[in-house]
């Protein structure tokens, strides 16, 4: 009597890269039914998983035929092309998949590796796993190095956030197959204008006068709802305020954590993202021009010319006990020091000195409206979203007139809801109007701004501080070096804008002269 065969399932699997690489789902069940057959064993059934990756034991097919082994009585062997099909992780094999093999006295064979229940074939199959598992945590390593590098160069590789849409680069290089390879990056969403929406309620939570439950009712009136159409929830909130590529950054696993610019665009200046942070953390604001004073206006414009480091603003008491506020340089021991007074005068004539052509005048004109109108731009967006709210305030008031004919509500319900509604209203008209009050840059107040330029001396002495450090900033970005003792300016880098023509009048010469080259 010829005995029973021995019943076997065989287990195949392949991922999508192995699916290029050539180690088909045909490749592996050929060679399971050819180890069957030589061996004498009767195969009863092949399950089979693909696409799936081998590093955890949630397969399908995988589980389903531990289910049949331990159900199904009878079943004395498991045939697979090689471990790396089972497993590739030695603790989830041992855990997941070998622990009911053994219970259910089930038999493992690899069609190319030498394992059986031998000590010797023990101990292949515990090699052959560890070689798989690594050859796995090599892979994902180099995965991650090149994910990291692709970070470092600025393009995206995590999920899409809300208010982008994703856009494949090609970047020049081809893949193993000869398609030509891609980056990911992302491009604001201008469907239903949600970037334009996102931008203005993190810019209007930078101002630091609104809570985050204030903000959520801010983002309704602006139309601003979640990805699926809902109301924003707190934690949504929070973590579009957190999020750093709304300020076109990354900083993630993959670049190690590290801050990177990204190839994206901002919706956001870093700057307001920055403010946010604060804000959550309840740091307050503080003003980025502390250090220039009404009784010090040069303070940090002028340079010492022997350190180049700026002066200081000092008031020491004089014979009859009065204040004497002066400019002087705490490093450069008997470099002196001139009164407040003096270098007013000092620097007004230099600011007479350095008075730009009508040339210049014209080409600021210009570079000034070419701004405001960029600036321009967001604030017509905004007051475009704005009075969309509005509309849709006024659809909802009349609809709610609407339903009180139809008797589906109370007149007490109609007018509370409309109350409420024309509310809402008056903010948002409110908020309108002092957008278009930005809007009104018109010529005169171009023409007024040149005369910062134009009239500097003018200007400077009717100038409230704001618009000194302003004035500043523009003619000596890098600030003026003077020579105490002797009374003079050292060489300046002036602004481009005060160099593109010759000075209107030349400066003065001789013993006289505040201005040396």
């Amino acid at each position: 009597m010829q005995p029973d065969k021995i019943k076997v399932f065989g287990y195949k699997r392949v991922s999508t890269e192995e699916q290029v690489d050539g180690m088909s789902l045909h490749t592996q069940e050929l060679a399971i039914r050819n180890y069957a057959d030589a061996n004498g064993f009767e195969l009863v059934e092949i399950y089979s998983d693909e696409g799936l990756s081998a590093k955890t034991a949630k397969r399908p097919q995988l589980q389903k035929m531990i289910s049949d082994i331990i159900q199904a009585k009878g079943i004395g062997v498991l045939i697979v092309y090689n471990l790396s099909r089972l497993s590739r992780n030695l603790q989830s094999f041992s855990r997941d998949i070998g622990y009911y093999l053994s219970k259910q006295e089930v038999t493992l064979y690899s069609t190319q590796e030498n394992i059986d229940d031998t000590p010797q074939g023990m101990m292949m199959k515990n090699l052959a796993l560890t070689l798989h598992q690594y050859d796995n945590d090599f892979k994902a390593k180099v995965t991650r190095d090149n994910m990291g590098l692709v970070a470092q160069e600025g393009w995206w590789q995590s999920k899409i956030p809300y208010g982008y849409s994703a856009v494949k680069v090609p970047i020049g290089l081809k893949t193993r197959d000869g398609k030509v390879k891609t980056r990911l990056t992302l491009e604001p969403d201008n469907s239903h204008e949600i970037a334009v929406k996102i931008s203005l309620f993190l810019n209007r939570f930078s101002q630091g006068d609104i809570t985050q439950t204030e903000l959520i009712n801010y983002a309704a009136s602006i139309g601003l709802k979640s990805a699926t159409g809902d109301r924003l929830a707190p934690q949504s909130i929070k973590n579009m305020l957190t999020h750093i590529v709304y300020a076109g950054y990354i900083k993630n696993k993959h670049t190690g954590n590290e801050l990177i610019k990204a190839k994206h665009e901002g919706l956001i200046s870093f700057e307001t993202y920055q403010r946010n942070q604060d804000i959550l953390r309840g740091v307050r604001q503080i003003s980025t021009s502390p250090r220039f004073t009404n009784e010090y206006p040069l303070k940090h414009t002028l340079l010492c010319d022997s350190c180049h480091k700026p002066l200081t603003g000092s008031a020491p008491r004089t014979g009859s006990g009065a204040r004497s506020p002066r400019y002087h340089c705490t490093r450069c021991k008997g470099a002196g020091s001139i009164s407040v007074a003096k270098m007013e005068g000092a620097f007004q004539e230099l600011l007479e000195d350095i008075t730009p052509t009508d040339g210049t005048i014209k080409l600021f004109k210009t570079i000034v409206k070419r701004t405001a109108v960029k600036k321009l731009t967001n604030v017509n967006k905004q007051i475009s979203s704005l009075r969309e709210s509005l509309n849709k305030i006024d659809n909802d008031i009349n609809k709610a007139t609407q339903r009180y004919f139809d008797d589906d509500i109370s007149k007490e319900e109609k007018d509370m809801f409309q109350q409420a509604k024309r509310i809402d209203r008056i903010e948002l008209e409110g908020r309108i109007d002092d957008l278009e009050g930005v809007q009104r840059l018109n010529e005169g107040t171009i023409d007024y701004v040149c005369n910062f330029i134009d009239k500097p001396v003018k200007m400077w002495r009717d100038a409230d501080m704001e618009s000194k450090i302003m004035l500043q900033k523009m003619i000596m970005p890098n600030g003026i070096e003077f020579n105490i003792k002797a009374r003079y300016f050292g060489t300046t880098t002036i602004s481009p804008l005060y160099r593109l023509e010759s000075i209107k009048k030349e400066p003065l010469q001789g013993k006289d002269s505040l201005l040396v080259s």
